[in-house]
């Protein structure tokens, strides 16, 4: 249905100039005025809220390490009025600043609910706090270069069905920078640092994935997450052929088989086609020849398979042969 402006327009210019539309007109205005003025007043009356403020150290030295950086935010419970809460919501929420230097306590920076709350109350610009959260910040540190520590992968990663895992996983750094309090000491047992479990399957390209690291407790690790690759490659079939050999054979008789080479398929990572030469063996063992089986067939055997070839297989695993005294 298609809507003529113009005829709503003059329909509604013909009913302004009644008596009643005046009336509603005048009614309209006034409901508009009241709420102004009720919004005006509520925003001079006390209102309590919550906020969550930034809270930022300052002024740390550069020979100082925070072993906890403690909490990104503070929590307060406020009362002021609607016009500093409607800045506070709608504005830049203030950041509560601690000054390293007014605070520092020995080994540690330490902050009580007072301190915490006369931060905050400056902060949201004299503002009543009743409450904090944390209640109150406790927070070691040192000036020790800290001790360069290795770091282990935690890993369980298997391929694809058509793929291979290449070598052993890549870190963005393989190393990490351990710190602990001023009143402690690196565990004599400690050799290294380990990551976060990291389980993934059927994985069929190179993956990054970041990892946060295990920090031991009361100490601080820097960088604390590193970057692991897992580097995946397309399987690629190969064969070679490889000679039988007999095994446990009694001195005075020979065995032989026909064929006397037999093919092996094997998949390899296509970075490693080129130079894959496995020595494989394939074994025709003299004692496990049945004799009483319909046929002159006997079982072949595979051994010395390097771990890194998938689906290794031979293309017949029974081959003829004939005894020779």
């Amino acid at each position: 249905m298609k809507i003529d402006f113009r005829r709503l327009t003059e329909y509604l210019r013909r009913v302004v100039r009644t008596r009643r539309g005046k009336d509603a007109l005048m009614f309209l205005l006034f409901v508009v005025i009241s709420a102004i003025l009720w919004s005006v007043m509520s925003l001079n009356d006390d209102v309590q809220a919550d906020v969550r403020m930034p809270l930022r150290i300052t002024h740390v030295p550069d020979s100082v390490t925070l072993i906890s950086p403690g909490p990104e935010n503070l929590s307060v419970s406020l009362t002021a009025r609607g016009t500093q809460l409607l800045k506070l919501s709608w504005g830049d929420v203030p950041t509560v600043d601690v000054d390293f230097r007014q605070y520092r306590n020995g080994s540690n920076l330490f902050l009580t609910n007072a301190d915490l709350k006369s931060l905050a109350r400056s902060a949201s610009g004299g503002s009543q706090v009743s409450l904090v959260y944390p209640d109150s910040l406790n927070l070691p540190f040192t000036t020790h270069p800290g001790y360069v520590m290795p770091i282990v992968v935690d890993y369980k990663v298997t391929a694809g069905p058509q793929a291979a895992l290449v070598g052993r996983p890549k870190l963005s750094c393989d190393t990490v920078r351990m710190f602990l309090a001023s009143n402690r000491r690196i565990p004599s047992n400690l050799e290294s640092v380990a990551t976060e479990p990291i389980r993934i399957t059927s994985l069929d390209k190179t993956t990054t994935e970041k990892v946060r690291l295990i920090a031991p407790n009361g100490s601080r690790l820097i960088p604390d997450s590193v970057d692991v690759t897992f580097t995946v490659e397309p399987l690629i079939m190969k064969s070679r052929k490889v000679v039988i050999e007999p095994v446990n054979v009694p001195d005075g008789v020979r065995l032989i088989t026909f064929p006397s080479q037999i093919e092996v398929f094997y998949m390899v990572p296509m970075s490693a086609y080129a130079d894959s030469h496995p020595q494989f063996r394939v074994l025709a063992d003299y004692r496990r020849i049945n004799r009483n089986a319909p046929t002159r067939n006997m079982r072949l055997r595979l051994i010395d398979v390097p771990e890194s070839l998938q689906n290794v297989h031979l293309s017949a695993d029974s081959a003829e042969y004939i005894i020779q005294k």
